[in-house]
C-alpha cells in the first residue's frame, strides 16, 4: 500500500482530517452497523483555517463526541453479539496502513489544539473491531476494500494538490 509523505502545512492537514472524519470514520461506522455515519458526512469540510485555529473543529468534535456515546451505548447494550458471539476469529476491516495514518493524524491535530481526529481514530477503531469480528452489516472485506479505496483517493487528490508531497511504495 503506498504511503504519502506531505508537508505539514494546514492545507494538507486540513485534507487527511477532512477524510478521517468525514469519509473514513462514516464508512466504517456504516459499515459496521453503528449508529450516525450520515451525522459525520454532514459535517462541514474541514480547511486550513480550521487547522489554524483549531476552536472552529468544536463543531466535528461534538459530534464526534455524540456519535461515541452512540455508539457505546449501542456496544454496551450488547447489539452486535448477536449469535456470533466474541469467539470469532478476527479478520482485518481495513489496511493496517489507514490505522498507522489515523493515529499519526490524530497526534498532529491533538498538538494544534483539537481533539477531532483523536476521536475520529477511536471510532475507527471501535468499528474497525465490530467489522473484524464478523459482527458488522458488510463483510470485513468490503469494508478493506471500501477503506483501501478512500485512503487511495486521498493520496491521489494530495499527489496533485500538495507540491511537495512524495508518495513512497514499499516493495516489499
Amino acid at each position: 500500500m503506498p504511503v504519502v509523505t506531505v508537508p505539514a502545512t494546514d492545507r494538507a492537514t486540513a485534507a487527511l482530517a477532512d477524510w478521517l472524519i468525514r469519509d473514513l470514520t462514516a464508512v466504517t461506522l456504516e459499515h459496521a452497523g453503528l449508529p450516525d455515519p450520515q451525522r459525520l458526512r454532514r459535517l462541514p469540510p474541514i480547511t486550513a483555517a480550521h487547522i489554524g485555529k483549531p476552536g472552529k473543529l468544536r463543531r466535528h468534535v461534538r459530534a464526534l463526541e455524540h456519535v461515541l456515546g452512540q455508539v457505546d451505548r449501542h456496544l454496551r447494550a450488547g447489539a452486535h453479539l448477536r449469535e456470533h458471539g466474541l469467539g470469532t476469529e478476527s479478520v482485518p476491516a481495513a489496511p493496517p496502513e489507514l490505522f498507522d495514518v489515523a493515529a499519526d493524524l490524530a497526534g498532529t491535530v491533538v498538538e494544534r489544539g483539537s481533539p477531532a481526529a483523536a476521536l475520529a481514530n477511536r471510532a475507527v477503531l471501535l468499528a474497525a473491531g465490530v467489522i473484524g469480528r464478523g459482527l458488522g452489516v458488510v463483510d470485513a472485506s468490503a469494508t478493506w476494500s471500501a477503506t483501501a479505496g478512500s485512503y487511495c483517493a486521498i493520496i491521489a487528490q494530495l499527489w496533485r494538490d500538495e507540491p511537495q508531497a512524495q508518495v513512497l511504495v514499499d516493495p516489499g
